[in-house]
Formats: structure tokens, C-alpha cells, sequence
């Protein structure tokens, strides 16, 4: 199994692990961390609910022993300073509640991961003095470099390289497929996986505590980290906000004892409390850590909160042609026979080319001749056939149908089609391959310029064929039959679902995209130009990535990018938000701040747009909260003095007494909170758009929405307080 499935497999164990049915929402063991987190010390870290807390307090004194504040408490009020008290202590509840929640999605990934690592006895096998035997040794007691064998119905133990033996592997836990995968020398196998045929050898790639599962368990608990910066500063604000209104309610208690205006401590405390920004105070930490879970739901795992808020923030995104722009895999689309040749020609020799080529570019050719009829008759003579596989020194691959000299047999790691059938490789100094004989059928196929140097003779419109090809965007492909060019095969590397929308969303939410690519200069403004991608790098190297991202940064822009590759690691590095692929080396996944289990280049689109929600959902939530403290100032304000100041009574539009409007809008600034936790956690649904159009209409639906809803909502509390 080669390294994209592993990928998937792992990435689908993830996903099924997020797709449990989920225990209900308040668990007992989330009803409890939120009443542990009801600790003062605990809420440091959070200002205003500590202030909120410490109102709690000073009511609830109040409640117990009214003669304590003389002046500000009247004994006759009792039972209501007992319900302040109650409401407020509910409100700091409903905050701690929220940041127990999301801290549990957290909690719920590790545990989850944990869970699908599996105890299990494996076969070690030892070599002593040229002797081997099998020793039984529990999986975590493995390490890397040990031999195991598998036999049928063993579970495989741990991650694993099969060394020897063929065998067919149920893989259907990790990736619900229920047909069984072949495994050969060379090809991995995953912890958990069950052998249902024959016996392997497999060599221990890596140890118990390096698993790709350990690693994911470490990445999701090095999640909980400080504040980033944006929440930061979020908070000096709260704590500026929080600040101002504790300055306005004492100089409010200095004028009512001043002017006797008999004005109640508890009233006073309401105000102050539904003043102070609780709704964004206790939804702040969620938001953050919703935002990392909803990443893990795309089958990322981001290191730190801080990633995910930056990547909202991108300037310019580099994204690699290859993976993330098209599928990766180039596909036939066309077969060009040269004069003296037809069209089926061409397609059968690159369907007998292509019979024992497992790439899917082979598998391409193969399909395309056999969707347009062309299969050749020759076809009966493949099994034993001679094949010439491709060569990196020569850049051709082929067959040789009948008869022949100097076979070899098949490598013991092929594929099933190899078995039974001869096989050569091209010697490097032989540019014109091996002698034909008079019965047999040579087909080469491969780079156009390799393919001149064996045939006979080269076309009069070879070279222009190859070069409007190339124009076009396309790869050319040259095939031969008996040393003598047939045609050309145009290769396209095709564009993945959609792509096109996404660079267009990217585009209109004010980021710059750059495509890099290794490609010659036509094809990569051929490509560029069909997703409407203005700035491309063709004939890039790795390196390049690197002063790019410099060169960005000089500007005071904000980079995002994909890597794989031990190149890719120093620009990962410097990049603002970088996105490894699982598949990558260790010093890119190490190097990055994001890790995508499914190696999907494309992610780093999701990625942008996750952050920008993020931030947009931070907004939203503040622009609320702080509508809402001034829905309630005037809410409250007119009741609170209008005894001693007549002319307010004008501005009680709602028509609220002293204390149902103290409750009214004491419960509603409790309820508010838990009301928001789903938004919070699922983030602000948007189109992508441009900067101004968003913030006005976030400051349409949530700054006049917080202004209207307090009002509606508190006017609806009095009115059930009043019914009781």
C-alpha cells in the first residue's frame, strides 16, 4: 500500500472516531468541570467573570445580612437580593459551562484516538546463530526494526513493511472498503488491519510511542496553549470596557449616597453587570477552541489556536499546482497519428504499451483506447510478453510481444499481472533498446525527445505536434512501433472539482493566490489562466517556496502554504500558516503548524476559510455583546432613578417596575450566553465576500439585531415574571 492510502486510511479512522454518536450535550462529566471551574482562581483568566462572580458574593451577603450595607439594602428586599444572587452565580455557570464544552471536544479527540490504538500479541521473530524462531511479545513492547510474521487471521499489531510473502489484508475497520487489499514486499501495513490469506514477514517501522496515532493524540493535547494575540487583545478590551463601567457605577453609588437618592446596591450591581460585556467575556474561549475543532472535523490538526486565527488574516496563498489545482494524475485525452498512420493505430499500441503500466496515467491510455474501440488483437499474446519497465535514464517504458532473448523472471514484489509473464528493463547505455526479431512487435511509448533517438526516422511535424501541445497546456507523449514513431498521446492534468469557485472565493475575499509549479512556463500559464489565477511560478524548486514567502512577508503580508518535502520545511517554517501533508517527511510535518491526514494539497483553501470564519465569528459574537450592554443600559437606566428623577419615567418606553426590570434583564443577559454557545461553536455561516460587504452586514444582523433583541427579550421576561 503505498503512502496516499495509508493516508486515507488513517484519515478515515479519524473521521469515523468524529462521527460516534456523541453522548449528550451536558454530560455529567462536563456538568462537573463547570462547576469546578466556578473557582475563582480558576477564572482569572477570564476578568469579567471573575467580576461577575465577586458581584455574586457581595449580593449574596446582602441576601444573608442586609444591615451589613447600610443605606443600600433594605432588610424587606430579602428574597429579592436572593434572587440577584442566584441569577448572577447561573450566569458565571452558563460561562464556565461554554468553556467546558469546547474544551471537551479537545478532550473527546484525544480519548477517542487513544481508543483505536489496540493491545494485541504479535509474533517477533528472532534469528539466533542462523536459527529463527517465534517468540509471542505484546505489540507495546515492539520496536522499530523488529521482524513479525503474519499469518492468516492475525491481527497486524503494529504499523508495519511486509519483507516477504503475498497475502490478501481485510483493511475494512480502518477504511470501510470491504474488499480485501493484496499486500506484497514493499507495501505498508496499518495497526489493526487483519491478514485473511497466506503469510508475511513485515519489519516494525516505527515504535509503540511514534505511532501515527500518538502523534495525532500529542498534536490535538498541545492544543490548549495561552491566548493568541487577536484574543489578547479581545481581552484588553473587555478588561478596558470592564474598567470604564466599574468607574460609571461607583460614581453612580458616590451621587445616590451623596443625594440620598436611596438608590439599592443590588439595582446598582444589576446594572453594572449587565453592562459589563459578559456575553463576549464567556463565549471568547470557545469560540477559540471550536475553531481547532472544526479543523479536526476536516481532518486537519492545527498545533495551536494561532494558526487558525492567522490564517483569516492571509494576504497571499502560494498554492502547488500538482495536487492542489489538479487531481496530480494526467489523463489521455487524445491519440495524433503521424502520416501513414491512423488514429487506431495509435490507440492500440498505447493500449499494449500500457497493459502492464499500474500507474494512472497508464490506466488512462488503456481506458481511452478501449472507450473509442481500440483494442488490439494482440491483446491474447500480453501474458507472455516481454516488458521493458519505464526507466528514469532513458524515459521510456514498453512491451515485446512474442518471442525474444535474454528473460528474466518477475520480481517477487510485482503486481498480479506480472506473475506468469517475462519481463526486462532497458540497460541505460542502450539507447535504442534490444534486438527485434522478425516475429515480434515492438511499442515503446514515452518522452518525445527519448522516443527521436530510437526511431528510424522522425517526422516532418513531430517537433510542431509536440510544441502545440505543450502551447496548449498539455503533455506529449510519443509512441513506436518497431522503432518507427506512430503518434503522439496528449496527456492533461486535470483540473479538480470546483477548484475554479475556490480560487474565485479566495479571490473575492481579498486574497492574492500564486500558483507554484514545476511545469515549463506555457503549460503553467495555460493552467493559471483556466482558474483565473493572475501570478504563477513556473519551473519552480522547493527552495523557491522559501523566498517567496520571504519576499511576501518583506511587504507585510500574510502567507499561507502547503509542503511535503524535507525542502519545503524552511519555508513551512517562515510561512505564517503552514500546512504539511501526513504523507510528508518528518521535518515538514515538525516544521509546519498544521498537519492534513488526508494529504490533500487543496486543504489549504479549507484552511483559509475556517480562520476567516473564526475571526468572523469573534466579531460577530463582540459586535452582540456590545449592542446588547447598550440595549440594556437604557433598559434599566429610566427605572433605576425614576423615583428621585420624574423625567426619566419618559424614557421607560417598555413600561418595566424597579425590580421585574432588574430580573428581566439580569436573566436575560444569563441566557443570552447559553443561547450563543451553538453559534460559537459551529461558527457564523458566510459566503465568501469582500472585507467591507461582510463587516456590514455582520454589523447589520448583530449590531442592530443586539440592539432590537434586548429589548423584545427582556420586555417578554417582565411579562412572565409578572404572570407568576
Amino acid at each position: 500500500m503505498q503512502t496516499g492510502s495509508r493516508d486515507r486510511i488513517m484519515a478515515t479512522r479519524f473521521s469515523r472516531m468524529l462521527s460516534v454518536r456523541r453522548p449528550a450535550l451536558v454530560s455529567r462529566r462536563v456538568f462537573i468541570d463547570s462547576l469546578v471551574r466556578l473557582n475563582p482562581l480558576r477564572l482569572v483568566a477570564n476578568p469579567v467573570m471573575l467580576i461577575v462572580e465577586i458581584t455574586f458574593f457581595i449580593v449574596a451577603a446582602m441576601a444573608i445580612y442586609p444591615p451589613g450595607f447600610p443605606r443600600v439594602a433594605s432588610p424587606s428586599l430579602q428574597s429579592f437580593y436572593v434572587e440577584v444572587a442566584l441569577i448572577l452565580l447561573i450566569t458565571v455557570w452558563f460561562s464556565t459551562l461554554s468553556d467546558a464544552l469546547a474544551e471537551s471536544q479537545a478532550k473527546n479527540t484525544a480519548n477517542s484516538l487513544r481508543r483505536l490504538e489496540m493491545e494485541v500479541s504479535s509474533k517477533k521473530i528472532l534469528i539466533e546463530e542462523g536459527s529463527r524462531r517465534i517468540v509471542l511479545t505484546p505489540s507495546r513492547e515492539l520496536r522499530k526494526g523488529d521482524l513479525i510474521l503474519l499469518e492468516k487471521s492475525d491481527t497486524v499489531p503494529i504499523d508495519a513493511q511486509v519483507l516477504e510473502g503475498i497475502a490478501m489484508v481485510d483493511e475494512s475497520l480502518l477504511t470501510g472498503e470491504s474488499t480485501a487489499v493484496r499486500k506484497a514486499p514493499g507495501d505498508d501495513v496499518i495497526g489493526g488491519s487483519q491478514v485473511l490469506s497466506d503469510t508475511l514477514t513485515a519489519k516494525v517501522t516505527v515504535n509503540p510511542d511514534e505511532t501515527f496515532i500518538n502523534q495525532m493524540i500529542r498534536m490535538v493535547e498541545s492544543s490548549k496553549r495561552p491566548k493568541t494575540p487577536n484574543e489578547q487583545a479581545v481581552t484588553i478590551v473587555l478588561i478596558g470596557l470592564t474598567g470604564i463601567f466599574t468607574i460609571l457605577i461607583g460614581a453612580l453609588l458616590g451621587v445616590s449616597l451623596v443625594l440620598s437618592l436611596a438608590a439599592d446596591l443590588s439595582v446598582l450591581i444589576a446594572l453594572y453587570v449587565c453592562l459589563l460585556p459578559t456575553t463576549i467575556g464567556a463565549l471568547l474561549p470557545s469560540i477559540g477552541l471550536s475553531g481547532i475543532s472544526r479543523l479536526y472535523k476536516e481532518k486537519i490538526v492545527a498545533k495551536s489556536g494561532r494558526a487558525v486565527e492567522t490564517a483569516g488574516d492571509t494576504d497571499v496563498i502560494l498554492l502547488d499546482k500538482t495536487g492542489t489545482i489538479t487531481v496530480g494524475n494526467r489523463q489521455a485525452v487524445e491519440f495524433l497519428p503521424f502520416p501513414g498512420f491512423t488514429e487506431k493505430d495509435v490507440g492500440e499500441a498505447a493500449f499494449l504499451s500500457s497493459w502492464h503500466d499500474d500507474t494512472p496515467e497508464g490506466r488512462s491510455l488503456i481506458r481511452l483506447a478501449y472507450e473509442n474501440g481500440f483494442v488490439p488483437k494482440e491483446m491474447n499474446s500480453l501474458d507472455a510478453s516481454e516488458v521493458y519497465e519505464f526507466s528514469a535514464s532513458t524515459r521510456t517504458s514498453g512491451v515485446k510481444l512474442a518471442g525474444g532473448t535474454g528473460f528474466m523472471l518477475p520480481k517477487s514484489g510485482g503486481t498480479g499481472r506480472e506473475r506468469g509473464r517475462l519481463r526486462r528493463k532497458f540497460e541505460p547505455h542502450v539507447e535504442g533498446g534490444v534486438p527485434i526479431g522478425s516475429d515480434e512487435i515492438e511499442i515503446i511509448k514515452g518522452a518525445p525527445d527519448a522516443i527521436k533517438k530510437i526511431v528510424k526516422s522522425v517526422p516532418a511535424d513531430y517537433d510542431k505536434i509536440v510544441q502545440n501541445i505543450s502551447s496548449a497546456g498539455d503533455t506529449a507523449m510519443a509512441l513506436s512501433r518497431n522503432r518507427e514513431a506512430i503518434g503522439i498521446v496528449r496527456l492533461r492534468d486535470v483540473l479538480k472539482p470546483d477548484i475554479r469557485e475556490k480560487i474565485m472565493a479566495v479571490k473575492v475575499m481579498g486574497i492574492r493566490p500564486v500558483m507554484i509549479t514545476g511545469d515549463q512556463p506555457l503549460t503553467a500559464k495555460s493552467i493559471a489562466t483556466e482558474v483565473g489565477i493572475d501570478e504563477y511560478q513556473p519551473e519552480a524548486k522547493p527552495e523557491d517556496k522559501y523566498h517567496i514567502v520571504k519576499r511576501e512577508q518583506a511587504d507585510t503580508r500574510i502567507v499561507a502554504m502547503i509542503g511535503d518535502g524535507t525542502n519545503d520545511a524552511p519555508a513551512l517554517a517562515m510561512a505564517d500558516v503552514g500546512l504539511a501533508m501526513n504523507s510528508g517527511t518528518q521535518a515538514a510535518k515538525e516544521a509546519a503548524n498544521m498537519v492534513d491526514l488526508e494529504s490533500n494539497p487543496a486543504k489549504i483553501i479549507e484552511v483559509v476559510m475556517l480562520g476567516k470564519q473564526l475571526l468572523m465569528t469573534r466579531g460577530a459574537v463582540t459586535t452582540f455583546s456590545i449592542a446588547n450592554d447598550v440595549a440594556k443600559y437604557f433598559a434599566i437606566m429610566p427605572v433605576l432613578f425614576a423615583s428621585t428623577v420624574p423625567e426619566l419615567k419618559a424614557l421607560n418606553v417598555l413600561g418595566l417596575g424597579l425590580n421585574t426590570a432588574v430580573l428581566s434583564a439580569l436573566i436575560f443577559n444569563a441566557i443570552i450566553i447559553p443561547l450563543l454557545i451553538p453559534l460559537a461553536m459551529r461558527g457564523v455561516a458566510f459566503k465568501p465576500s469582500g472585507t467591507m460587504t461582510l463587516f456590514l452586514k455582520n454589523t447589520l444582523i448583530y449590531g442592530v439585531g443586539g440592539v432590537i433583541i434586548p429589548f423584545v427579550g427582556i420586555k417578554l421576561i417582565d411579562v412572565g415574571i409578572s404572570l407568576l
